[in-house]
């Protein structure tokens, strides 16, 4: 059957798209011609789907999936046959597209212009305007006809659903009479929605995919024309013109013309700044420093000198001017000094505020340098006053409400914190005394007992007594404060102090739920392997009064995962995971992320910018499979620290950061192999482990969140060091050593290695609906001493996947050029200790929820040691040979909470093909010449090169 659905394909394909005339050509070469109108190109794409169908359905092994992709092709053909101006009334035209034409050289581009125009023609996607075709593909009168049916329908349900809750209502009414109740549970049945009723699949797909017709609009036309005039003036092109016309079709398409002649751009010359001593002082700060650029030498943008009024502004609010706003920038611009140059005198002003003496009036005050007189924190919960809180209120003649909150009765002074000896000397105290930091005091309103203790919230705050009020020192005390995880509202309020240059910081803090447990069913993705899960969970997130949360949760589920070995002892072909739920997976953890260093330091005496904290977890895991179970126990111990807004650092605790127990139980035929093929690599990977890393060192850089940046690409970079083992090596001469001549310590062989990985990712947006994002993975593994063949398998690097290189299917890339194909015992899971990735992706916007992508993935993974199981798999200088390449496409559907993705990886290069076949559009000669001179494989194993692989992820793949 599957060879007949071949030949048929093939006999379509070539009876279609080859033409007499390109008979005489080579057949590689296909004559793709220009549609001149719309039958053209639908028969042209019907003749391309099947040329599609023919390359693509190769490996299909039955009718029912070639029935569902040509059934999508169908609709997609159908989206396209349906003619665009259906819907268009008469003496009306569609506006077929704007036509941007900018004459004489100049700065401005026509996108830079495309935003202004006030009339857009429908979205297109990838050149084919999909959300048009949909709208017409509808009948909107039966559409309209069958949402009268319904609302009918639901009319008629609501009466029949009143009728029911009146009829349970009255027996409920006479059941309590009989009872001498005076009161009745009122039954209530919700009532179908019928304003915003749901919408059956054509509606749907024409009014919520679909989009109508633009109709072109003169007016909107004209209108865009002074638009744009306008908008070369806003860009310092004074003198430039702007015209427009329209294009008529006889097919009821129109194209609106935009002509626009700039002219010579104004450029800015001198700028004067004028204002008070101190502020003048604060901007030729900004600009040693390079916190703001000098405008001078820039074209005179309106747009640009509002986004420096912006900026210039929360610098001097960052420099401890309080109440400084952009209002207080005014420009004065002179354009008479010839030769297109600007002269911009910029007055910073004085502040406005209410008189104290008149409230109706304002005045004008100098701006000041803004300290911090006091800090007020005032918990909003009253869980651990005794009595009733309204009743100790009346008591006290107070208020039920201060500000909108609760009103606390209970004050304390937090004055805990001392200076220590370097700040001493710096401000020449004796060092011999205890003297108090005078910063560091806060003053804490509460009702009865505070809930947490507080020298954790004054550890988050950064306004602190005495010290200079800036803006992002309050940014950055809300952030802090919200990410300890124990209040459920943070709101700041500061208060200006009458006749000063002083302020109060007040914090409102109401606490958050403290304890929840929670039921969370997942449905996952792991490099292309689908797996449903569940997890239950209990969260306490201030277990000891200091925000320490604790998570508890267990978690199980089944995952479809790929065989290790492709055939069973007996030679028989096992069954590819991707269909079958094959691995189920169960284990209990617990988690406590804690302020502070333990045991080292005391949470008071630690610097507030690095936020320290103590991150300790352990956990159990069962993994069971057909062919082996494995248990895993892990401890974890690390110190996080947060270096500005762009770093974290983890570091593990040294000589107990991680350490992991890997106990595997084969099956006998699984044993039975890995003995046939006497690979110790393979045995290796699938034995027991146990690992002990001295300590760890991670490093993470990110400006997504990063201030002030000046441009809008970010940045991300992490890298890993994880040594192991060496600790223990020290013993060796008083450890036992098994049938491995592996060194063991509680009967187990430990691993002993180095490993350091490192990716970094960088995206650059090049519009709101667009970017380009690429990344690059360089990671490498060395064993030695009592590892003598490879890293351990959770150590490992792999290639391919939703992940990685899409071309391939997860783990099923490399090592190096290793021959799998001529390996009749290949294990399906490939391994290495080096791994080299590269991918770039554009990425767009399709419209609505849909977006796109398209993508090339390069990298490979290799072996640390020579495998004799495995030639070609050791890095060599000839590494660069060996770089497996992909390309592809990609669906991807924002559903806001998470991201569904889709991707298609078409291999262009393989390394594992002899030369002179390794690449996509080379020929099979010597792939085929290969397979011919090895006589004792069975070529219906060998897969075929080349082949697209389909992966499904949850999220971008980086």
């Amino acid at each position: 059957m599957q060879q007949s659905i071949k030949s048929g394909l093939l006999a379509i394909a070539s009876s279609t798209i080859f033409t007499p005339s390109m008979t005489k050509r080579p057949s590689s070469s296909l004559n793709f011609f220009i549609c001149r109108d719309r039958i053209s190109l639908i028969l042209f794409l019907d003749r391309l789907s099947t040329l599609f169908l023919y390359y693509f359905c190769l490996e299909i092994k039955n009718l029912k999936q070639l029935t569902r992709i040509y059934l999508g092709l169908l609709l997609i053909l159908g989206l396209l046959a349906c003619k665009q101006t259906k819907f268009v009334p008469e003496g009306k035209y569609l506006l077929k597209k704007n036509q941007i034409e900018i004459t004489k050289k100049s700065e401005l581009q026509v996108g830079d212009v495309t935003d202004v125009i006030r009339q857009q023609p429908n979205f297109k996607t990838l050149g084919m305007k999909l959300k048009l075709a949909a709208f017409n593909m509808v009948d909107s009168t039966k559409v309209a006809n069958k949402r009268f049916v319904k609302d009918a329908e639901l009319s008629q349900k609501n009466i029949r659903l009143q009728k029911k809750e009146a009829r349970i209502n009255q027996k409920r009414i006479a059941k309590a009479k009989r009872k001498d109740r005076e009161w009745y549970t009122r039954k209530v049945i919700p009532l179908k929605d019928t304003l915003e009723p749901k919408r059956f699949f054509r509606e749907w797909l024409k009014y919520k995919m679909g989009q109508p017709p633009v109709i072109l609009d003169t007016a909107l036309h004209n209108r865009s024309v002074n638009q744009l005039a306008v908008y070369l003036k806003k860009k310092g092109y004074y003198y430039g013109t702007v015209t427009g016309g329209i294009t008529y079709h006889k097919n009821k398409k129109a194209i609106a013309n935009y002509y626009l002649t700039p002219g010579k751009r104004y450029y800015i010359d001198s700028i004067d700044v004028k204002g008070n001593s101190s502020l003048l002082g604060s901007y030729d700060k900004f600009l040693r420093k390079e916190l703001i650029e000098p405008l001078i030498g820039k074209a005179f943008d309106e747009d640009v000198l509002g986004d420096y009024r912006q900026q210039l502004a929360s610098l001097y609010r960052n420099e401890s001017y309080y109440g400084f706003s952009f209002s207080n920038i005014d420009y004065v611009i002179d354009t008479t000094l010839g030769d297109y140059k600007v002269a911009i005198q910029m007055n910073l002003t004085d502040r406005l505020v209410k008189s104290q003496e008149y409230s109706d009036s304002i005045i004008r005050i100098p701006h000041k340098v803004t300290y911090v007189k006091n800090a007020y924190f005032h918990v909003i919960d009253t869980t651990f006053l005794k009595g009733d809180f309204n009743d100790r209120i009346k008591e006290l003649g107070l208020q039920r409400l201060t500000n909108g909150y609760l009103t606390t009765i209970d004050t304390a002074v937090f004055s805990e914190v001392y200076l220590n000896r370097s700040e001493k000397k710096k401000r020449g105290i004796d060092v011999s005394k205890d003297t108090l930091n005078i910063s560091r005091i806060a003053t804490f309103y509460y009702n009865g007992k505070m809930f947490v203790k507080p020298e954790i919230m004054e550890l988050q705050n950064y306004l602190e007594k005495e010290n200079y009020y800036k803006e992002y020192y309050l940014t950055r005390t809300y952030s802090r404060l919200l990410q300890l995880g124990i209040f459920a509202t943070v709101k700041p309020i500061i208060t200006e102090i009458e006749g000063t240059n002083y302020v109060d910081v007040h914090y409102y803090l109401v606490p958050a739920k403290k304890q929840s447990f929670g039921f969370e069913p997942k449905a996952t993705t792991s490099n292309g392997f689908l797996g449903v899960s569940a997890s239950l969970n209990y969260s306490n997130k201030n277990i000891f009064r200091g925000a320490q949360n604790l998570t508890f949760s267990i978690s199980g589920g089944f995952e479809s995962q790929p065989p290790v070995f492709d055939k069973s002892v007996e030679g028989e072909n096992i069954q590819k995971a991707g269909r079958s739920f094959n691995t189920f997976e169960i284990g209990p953890s617990i988690k406590l992320d804690m302020p502070g260093l333990l045991p080292i330091r005391r949470t008071v005496k630690m610097p507030k910018r690095q936020r320290a904290r103590t991150v300790v977890s352990i956990a159990y895991n069962f993994q069971n499979r057909s062919d082996f179970s494995r248990k895993n126990f892990q401890l974890n111990y690390l110190w996080k620290f947060y270096g500005g807004e762009t770093q974290i650092f983890q570091i593990g605790l040294p000589i107990a950061s991680v350490i992991k127990y890997s106990n595997i139980t084969k099956s006998a035929d699984f044993q039975s192999q890995i003995n046939t093929l006497n690979d110790v690599f393979l045995r290796n990977a699938y034995s027991d482990q146990f690992i002990w890393q001295d300590w760890k060192l991670t490093y993470e850089y990110n400006t997504t969140d990063k201030k002030n940046k000046k441009s809008n690409s970010n940045i991300y970079f992490k890298t890993s060091f994880d040594p192991a083992g060496n600790l223990l090596s020290l013993f060796n001469n008083s450890l036992d050593t098994n049938d491995l001549g592996q060194k063991t310590i509680f009967g187990l062989g430990y691993s002993q290695f180095i490993r350091l990985d490192n990716e970094i990712i960088y995206a650059q947006p090049i519009n709101k609906k667009s970017s380009f994002n690429t990344r690059l993975l360089i990671g490498a593994g060395v064993p030695y001493g009592n590892s003598e063949t490879s890293l351990p398998y959770d150590y490992s690097f792999f290639g391919g996947g939703a992940n990685d290189n899409r071309g391939w299917r997860a783990r099923a890339l490399g090592p190096g050029s290793y021959k799998y194909y001529l390996d009749a015992n290949r294990t399906a899971t490939q391994i290495g200790d080096i791994r080299i990735g590269a991918s770039a992706e554009y990425r767009f916007s399709m419209g609505g929820i849909f977006k796109g992508a398209v993508f090339s993935d390069a990298g490979n993974v290799w072996t640390y040691k020579n495998d004799i199981n495995r030639p070609g798999a050791q890095m060599s200088m000839l590494f660069l040979e060996q770089i497996a390449v992909s390309a592809g496409v990609g669906l991807r559907v924002d559903l806001d909470f998470f991201i569904i993705r889709l991707d298609l990886g078409i291999p262009l290069s393989n390394p594992a093909l002899p030369k002179g076949s390794r690449w996509i559009f080379q020929s099979r000669d010597a792939f085929n010449q290969e397979l011919l001179s090895t006589p004792e494989l069975d070529l219906s194993i060998v897969p075929r090169p080349f082949n697209p692989v389909f992966h499904f992820g949850i999220g971008y793949p980086f």
